[in-house]
């Protein structure tokens, strides 16, 4: 046998020893990852981590077909910022990592629009409903938790069915007409008390008002709250 032929067949005689995982060659297929495998590992990592009641999607897994089967556990590490994460599945026999991104939704029970409300419109119950969405739907902005809060609310613009109701999309109700006599409760340090007194503007929650004292004429402001008048002294 020639030299040349010689080197040919021994390179041959060694192709299956070089064989990518889960490729077949000279004949020879080498098993690659259960994909299952990979993505139960992954979503018990996330949910270990993600708060109660949010829900877990999972990118790609295919890439698991080129990874030799693992000998032992997978482990997991999570990386990122919710609602996008990667999660790092790692085998330590033979040595290799997966890499899989990861999407946490989280929910959460906000007050939305029961049905179409059209702007200028004074919201009644009927108007409203609590309903859980995703919170990165709403992230940055002030939603409501209590459908009570906003009764008599004037919406500032159009509301579709299932619209979360921000500050932005409503003006509060009003709680303190002009005129009216309203309890206030003054609070300094651990110590509380009320008295009477007239208020001299109009007030929604949130408002800072003037309001006046009839026995003594004095007049001070304080703010309207969702539980009434307060006035909070240093």
């Amino acid at each position: 046998m020639s030299l040349r032929r010689t080197a040919l067949a021994a390179a041959v005689a060694l192709l299956p020893s070089l064989a990518l995982p889960g490729v077949a060659v000279a004949g020879v297929a080498v098993a690659g990852e259960s994909a299952d495998e990979v993505s139960a590992a992954v979503r018990q990592a996330a949910q270990s981590l993600a708060p109660t009641g949010a829900s877990i999607s999972l990118g790609p897994v295919t890439g698991a077909q080129y990874m030799q089967n693992c000998g032992t556990a997978l482990t997991v590490s999570m990386s990122g910022n919710a609602p996008y994460e990667q999660a790092a599945v790692r085998c330590p026999a033979p040595n290799w990592t997966l890499y899989v991104t990861v999407t946490v939704a989280q929910s959460e029970n906000v007050v939305v629009a029961a049905r179409p409300v059209a702007a200028g419109h004074a919201l009644t119950a009927d108007d409203l409903k609590l309903a859980p969405l995703p919170v990165q739907q709403f992230a940055g902005r002030q939603v409501y938790f209590d459908p009570a809060q906003l009764i008599g609310a004037q919406a500032n613009m159009s509301l579709a069915t299932g619209m979360p109701v921000t500050t932005d999309s409503v003006q509060a109700p009003v709680v303190v007409k002009a005129g009216q006599t309203v309890t206030v409760n003054v609070v300094s340090g651990g110590v509380q008390l009320s008295l009477d007194a007239t208020a001299e503007q109009t007030g929604r929650i949130g408002d800072t008002i003037l309001l006046t004292n009839p026995g003594t004429g004095r007049r001070f402001s304080a703010q309207v709250t969702a539980s009434g008048v307060e006035l909070v002294l240093q």
